[in-house]
C-alpha cells in the first residue's frame, strides 16, 4: 500500500466519526448550527493565527477560502439533516461522494471513467439504494434530505480542485484558508439561529466538542490534504467511501442502535468497491 493511500485511509477513519460525535452533542443541547461551528472554530483558533501568504498566493488562498466556505454551509446542512431525517440515509447520502467526484470528473474536467471506476461506483450505487428509502420519507423530511446531497457535490469538487490545484501552496497554509472560511460563513449562521445555549451542559460534552474538532477534523483534514495529489481524486473518493462503513458503525451501534441485513450487505458492497484496483493510465511513448 502506498503512503498516499494509507493516509487517505486513516483521514477517512477520522472523518467518519463525525455523525456519532454530532449526535451526541446535539443530544447535550447545542444545535446543528453550534455543532458545525465548534467543528471548525477550535482548530481555526489554533491554526488561522498563523496564516501568512506571500502576494503570488492570495488568488490559491482566495480559492481555498471560498472551498471553506462552501464545504461550511454543507457540511451544517448534512449534520442539521442528521436530526431530521433517518440517520443511516443521510449517512448514505452524504457518503455518495465517490459517485460525485467521478461524474463531476468526468462533466467538469473531461476525465472519462476507467471500467473499474465505473464498477466501484455501480457497487456504491447499489449499497446506497439497498438503505435508502425515499418512501418512508414524511413530507416535511424531503428538504433536509434534498439540501443533505448539498453536501457529497461539494466534497467531490473540492476532491478534484485538491488533488490537482491550479497553484502550489503548502498543504498547512490550505488548511488555515479553507479554515477561515468555515468560521465565517458558519458564525453568522450560529448566531442567527438564537441558540438556547451555546456550550455543552455537562464535562463529558467539552471532551466530545475537542474529539470533534481535532480526531474528525484537524487531523483527518490535514491527512487529506496530503494524501489527496499523491494518490488522485478517483482513487481518493474510492478509497475515503471506508468512511462510511465507520460513519454507519459509529452512529448507529455504538450509540445503541442496530444495523439491519440490509445494511450490513451495503457494508460489504463498499468494501468491495475499495478492493478494486485503479492502475493509473499509462502513456504512449515514441518508438
Amino acid at each position: 500500500m502506498r503512503s498516499g493511500h494509507l493516509l487517505i485511509i486513516i483521514a477517512a477513519i477520522g472523518f467518519g466519526l463525525n455523525p456519532m460525535l454530532a449526535q451526541v452533542l446535539m443530544g447535550d443541547g447545542l444545535s446543528a448550527e453550534l455543532v458545525t461551528l465548534y467543528r471548525y472554530f477550535l482548530p481555526a483558533l489554533v491554526l488561522v493565527p498563523w496564516l501568512r501568504l506571500d502576494k503570488t498566493e492570495y488568488t490559491e488562498g482566495l480559492v481555498m477560502f471560498v472551498f471553506g466556505m462552501a464545504n461550511g454551509v454543507a457540511m451544517l446542512a448534512y449534520i442539521s439533516a442528521l436530526s431530521n431525517i433517518p440517520v443511516t440515509q443521510a449517512i448514505f447520502i452524504y457518503y455518495s461522494y465517490p459517485v460525485m467526484s467521478l461524474l463531476v470528473g468526468w462533466g467538469l474536467y473531461c476525465k472519462r471513467p476507467t471500467t473499474n471506476q465505473v464498477i466501484s461506483a455501480v457497487l456504491i450505487i447499489v449499497a446506497a439504494s439497498l438503505v435508502f428509502q425515499p418512501q418512508q420519507l414524511a413530507t416535511h423530511q424531503w428538504l433536509p434530505t434534498l439540501s443533505c446531497f448539498l453536501a457529497p457535490l461539494v466534497f467531490a469538487l473540492t476532491i478534484h480542485y485538491w488533488a490537482k490545484p491550479r497553484k502550489p501552496l503548502a498543504p498547512m497554509q490550505r488548511m488555515r484558508c479553507g479554515l477561515l472560511g468555515h468560521v465565517l460563513v458558519l458564525l453568522p449562521l450560529a448566531i442567527m439561529s438564537q441558540p438556547s445555549v451555546w456550550a455543552p451542559q455537562s464535562l463529558e460534552g467539552y471532551v466530545w466538542v475537542i474529539a470533534l474538532a481535532g480526531l474528525a477534523t484537524t487531523l483527518p483534514q490535514f491527512l487529506f490534504t496530503l494524501g489527496a495529489p499523491k494518490v488522485g481524486a478517483e482513487q481518493t473518493s474510492i478509497a475515503g467511501a471506508l468512511e462510511l462503513v465507520v460513519a454507519l458503525v459509529c452512529g448507529t451501534v455504538v450509540l445503541g442502535g442496530s444495523l439491519n441485513y440490509l445494511q450490513c450487505v451495503a457494508m460489504a458492497l463498499i468494501l468491495m468497491a475499495m478492493q478494486i484496483r485503479h492502475p493509473p493510465k499509462k502513456l504512449a511513448t515514441a518508438t
